[in-house]
């Protein structure tokens, strides 16, 4: 049973960091937009792109009406003053114009948008506008990030899990009984020895009836 654990952890590890992985391979791909937008009187043309680490924001916008209109790039503070009704006070690029062309490196990880606005008047505009933002996703990269974090976790788990189960298929082994040491046993002693048969008497011979001649 922790075999096949361990096997299902290692299989959901792996299918984590190989979608993680193409999780910021897309979150790295450049994002592009090019389209006509008509801005009512009164309001603006927003884009906004969020990056980790460094990128870059380049752009070509036209007003097909031949009408003057102020391009910004902006930060999020100064995207904030500027939807509170104020001029932006040190915007990353402004430029006026009827055609206005950019290419900027952006300065790190953060929010970045780009406005366009007939000012002072707000008139309506007809824009087309051609977009394209490099860097890291925000929302894609956090997610990716998420991902193969979790496919790494499972990793160590299931590395623990092995040497736990390493382990206790070694402390469940019998252990092997230790040699005897009892003394060896004495040889066998030799058997005891019939007594010899005494010959029998000569028959010739006369018997012994104790008398000695001296």
């Amino acid at each position: 049973m922790a075999v096949k654990r361990l096997y299902f952890l290692a299989a959901i590890a792996a299918l984590q960091i190989i979608i993680g992985s193409i999780l910021i391979l897309a979150a790295a791909q450049p994002v592009r937009t090019s389209q006509d937008v008509l801005v009512q009187s009164g309001s603006y043309y927003h884009f906004e792109f969020g990056i980790l680490g460094t990128g870059g924001l380049s752009g070509n916008f036209s007003e097909l009406q031949g009408r003057t209109f102020t391009l910004f790039v902006l930060d999020d503070g100064s995207f904030a003053s500027f939807r509170d009704g104020a001029i932006p006070a040190s915007p990353l690029f402004r430029q006026d114009g009827t055609s206005v062309r950019f290419d900027l490196t952006l300065p790190g990880s953060g929010q970045y948008h780009v406005v366009a606005v007939n000012l002072p008047a707000r008139q309506e505009l007809q824009l087309h506008a051609d977009v394209t933002a490099m860097g890291l996703k925000t929302g894609d990269a956090i997610v990716a990030v998420i991902v193969l974090v979790g496919g790494l976790a499972l990793v160590a788990a299931s590395l623990m899990l092995s040497v736990w189960a390493w382990r206790r298929g070694r402390s469940s082994r019998p252990v092997p009984p230790e040699p005897s040491m009892d003394p060896a046993p004495d040889p066998p002693s030799d058997p005891p020895q019939a007594p010899v048969p005494e010959p029998p008497e000569d028959p010739q011979d006369p018997p012994d009836d104790g008398t000695r001649i001296y």
